[in-house]
C-alpha cells in the first residue's frame, strides 16, 4: 500500500519571513498582501482565489463565500481579524478603481496608465501569476527547500487551525473537502510541538522527584526550605 507524504507547511517564523518581503506601499502590493492573507487566513485554494468576486467577500460580516468550489461545492470561511483587515483595505482600494461585486476581488491591476495614473483591469488574474508570486516570495525568504506554490499557504492555514483547537470535521469543512479522509493528512506531528511536550513531561517528572525528595524531609528542615523560597528567611541564618 503506498505510502502518502506529508503536507508541507510553513512554520510562523516562516511565514514572518514570507510576509517579511511584501511591500503594500503600491496598488498590487496592497492587493498581493491581501491575497496572501485569503490564503493563509481562510485556506482558499489558488483556483479559488482567482475566481473570488467582489460580492463574495462579506467585509461586515468577516466571511468569504467559494462559490462551486472543488467537486462543485460550495463553502463560507469566516476569518480573523487580522485577515479581514487585509481583505478591508483592498476592499477600499477596489473601490476607489471603480470595481463593483461583479469584478475580480483580486483583479489584474495595470498601475500606470495614461497621464500616470493608475488604472484598473477588471479580468481575473491567471493562475500561474499567483504561483510565480509565491514561489518568488518563498525564494526571497529563502524557504525554497522543497517548498512551492500556493498551495503550501492552504496547507499552513489547515494546520494552523488543528492547533488552536478546531476538530477534524470543522478543518474538513473550512477546507471544502468531500471526505475527512483527505483533511486527516494535516494530522502530522509537528517537531516543534513535539520538543515542547516533551521538555514539559520532563519538567513534570522532575517536579515529582523534588516532591518526593522533599517529603522525606524533617518537617522542620521543610518549613526552612519552603520559607526561604519564599523569600522570608535567609540560608545564612540558623
Amino acid at each position: 500500500m503506498p505510502t502518502r507524504k506529508l503536507p508541507v507547511w510553513l512554520t510562523d517564523p516562516e511565514v514572518g519571513a514570507l510576509l517579511a518581503q511584501m511591500t503594500t506601499r503600491s496598488i498590487t502590493g496592497l492587493r498581493n498582501r491581501a491575497m496572501i492573507a485569503a490564503m493563509l487566513g481562510a485556506g482558499l485554494r489558488v483556483s479559488e482565489v482567482v475566481r473570488l468576486r467582489g460580492s463574495d467577500v462579506d467585509l461586515a460580516e468577516g466571511t468569504v463565500a467559494v462559490r462551486d468550489g472543488k467537486g462543485g461545492r460550495d463553502r463560507t470561511v469566516p476569518v480573523d481579524g487580522e485577515t479581514l483587515g487585509w481583505l478591508r483595505a483592498w476592499g477600499e482600494k477596489r473601490r476607489a478603481l471603480g470595481l463593483d461585486g461583479r469584478a475580480p476581488f483580486f483583479p489584474r491591476v495595470r498601475t500606470k496608465g495614461l497621464g500616470g495614473r493608475s488604472l484598473g483591469q477588471h479580468g481575473p488574474l491567471a493562475i500561474r501569476t499567483v504561483q510565480l508570486l509565491v514561489n518568488r516570495l518563498m525564494q526571497q525568504a529563502g524557504l525554497n527547500k522543497g517548498r512551492c506554490g500556493p498551495h503550501v499557504l492552504r496547507h499552513t492555514f489547515a494546520t494552523r487551525m488543528l492547533r488552536r483547537g478546531f476538530t477534524l470535521a470543522e478543518v474538513r469543512d473550512l477546507l471544502g473537502h468531500a471526505d475527512i479522509r483527505t483533511t486527516s493528512i494535516y494530522l502530522h506531528a509537528d517537531p516543534q510541538d513535539l520538543r515542547r511536550k516533551m521538555k514539559g513531561e520532563r519538567q513534570t517528572e522532575a517536579q515529582q522527584v523534588a516532591e518526593a525528595l522533599l517529603a522525606k524531609l524533617p518537617e522542620d528542615v521543610r518549613e526552612a526550605l519552603a520559607a526561604v523560597l519564599a523569600g522570608g528567611g535567609d540560608a545564612r541564618r540558623g
